[in-house]
């Protein structure tokens, strides 16, 4: 007897699913014609886009399926129908519940709706090329758009119970989050710097401008960190560098790469006038010729890195410029609310050590010398404390200064080669 019972619900079941899926072909047809059916019992209107729901008659398939229609009022004039909804609304169901109990293809209507109106926001965009006039382009933003479908049901209770046929589709506009106004603040020169390289060697400028060219176009998001080791890659000949003069061990040597570090000085010189984060810097251990003492960056592939952070609230664009006698850094972010200047203190000087001299044998330096004659081949150097400090102007005329370094370099003798 039991297995009947359950047998008999499974087929009422499957019936009352059959049916379902019967009004929802005939009814689904129903909404996606066009006047041709007739007056549409209830219209969604958004702008020039209209979405409109039939009432049409379905033939019950057999007994249990013509019981459900009849609990449902599914072929019952639309003011019956509103009746049963508002008998449903008394028992403490939901608009939408209520409404679907009775009209269940509205949902449909609704449905295509959502797909064609409703959007996410899109956010602008912005490029970024140095190489280009402008070097900006922005992408603007365009709003998003979302169905308020709780009041859509609402709305299409209170117009049917009205005898109304048209309902205004309730619509959230949604804003972006980041709009062209936003990104075109970031679009200031916040700060610019250079240093001369005009009597570099050929192979020492290569490298100088070769390292820049790595890091021109770079974007830093807000939070993010600056690695020139990481931007630049190794200082090797299959990543395109010469051999030109480097310091090591306090003195001035052949290197591949050589000249690389004035390319690190003259982006984190740039980067203290636009009042980013330094994380990591260190000194060369002899002063530079191309800056003040305390303001130099010495990188190597090894331990040396130079690193900052964009502590901004925005994106921050680094273009890189060389031509035949200077290099230049610009920094492009929102445009600071003081003014960033630097001063190099020096403390103490030592005697510049007398030069060292050797015999060319190689006429690597006096190639068509006499002999006898001597040229130089680097410069000494004499030892230096001093301190960097970092001056602030506020707009109220208002002055702070903070010391940020202090440096001891070594002292080095001058190198001159005599032809043999």
């Amino acid at each position: 007897m039991r297995f009947f019972v359950c047998f008999d619900n499974i087929r009422r079941a499957a019936l009352l699913v059959a049916a379902l899926l019967i009004i929802a072909v005939a009814v689904s047809v129903t909404c996606m014609t066009a006047s041709a059916e007739g007056t549409p019992a209830l219209s969604l209107v958004y702008g020039d886009k209209r979405y409109e729901y039939y009432e049409k008659y379905i033939e019950p398939t057999d007994f249990i399926v013509s019981e459900d229609f009849e609990r449902r009022r599914l072929n019952k004039p639309i003011e019956e129908k509103m009746q049963l909804v508002d008998r449903l609304l008394a028992s403490g169901s939901e608009v939408r519940d209520a409404m679907l109990y009775c009209f269940p293809m509205l949902s449909r209507v609704v449905d295509k709706a959502r797909t064609e109106i409703s959007c996410e926001p899109e956010d602008a965009e912005i490029r970024f090329d140095p190489e280009k006039k402008p070097m900006f382009k922005i992408k603007r933003s365009s709003p998003g758009y979302r169905l308020d479908e709780k009041r859509i049901y609402d709305d299409a209770y209170f117009a049917l119970k009205r005898g109304l046929r048209r309902v205004a589709l309730s619509v959230e506009v949604l804003p972006p989050k980041v709009t062209a106004e936003h990104l075109s603040a970031y679009t200031e020169r916040r700060a610019s710097f250079s240093t001369s390289y005009a009597s570099s060697s050929s192979e020492r400028k290569h490298n100088v401008a070769l390292a820049l060219s790595r890091i021109n176009g770079t974007v830093l998001e807000a939070g993010e960190t600056f690695s020139f080791n990481e931007t630049v890659g190794r200082r090797t000949a299959e990543n395109g560098f010469l051999s030109a003069k480097i310091i090591s061990n306090g003195k001035y040597v052949e290197g591949v790469g050589g000249g690389v570090c004035q390319a690190s000085t003259t982006v984190y010189n740039c980067a203290l006038r636009a009042g980013l984060k330094i994380t990591k810097v260190n000194r060369h251990s002899l002063v530079p010729s191309y800056v003040d003492p305390s303001f130099d960056a010495m990188v190597n592939a090894g331990w040396s890195d130079l690193c900052f952070v964009n502590n901004g609230d925005g994106p921050l664009f680094i273009k890189t410029k060389a031509d035949s006698t200077r290099v230049t850094v610009e920094m492009y972010s929102s445009e600071l609310p003081y003014k960033i200047d630097c001063r190099s203190v020096t403390l103490s000087m030592g005697e510049r050590p007398a030069d060292e001299e050797f015999i060319d044998t190689e006429r690597k330096y006096t190639d068509g010398m006499a002999s006898g004659e001597k040229v130089r081949v680097s410069g000494g150097a004499p030892a230096v404390k001093s301190e960097g400090y970092l001056i602030i102007t506020y707009p109220d005329g208002r002055v702070e200064e903070k010391r940020i370094r202090n440096d001891d370099y070594a002292s080095a003798a001058g190198s001159v080669a005599i032809a043999p």
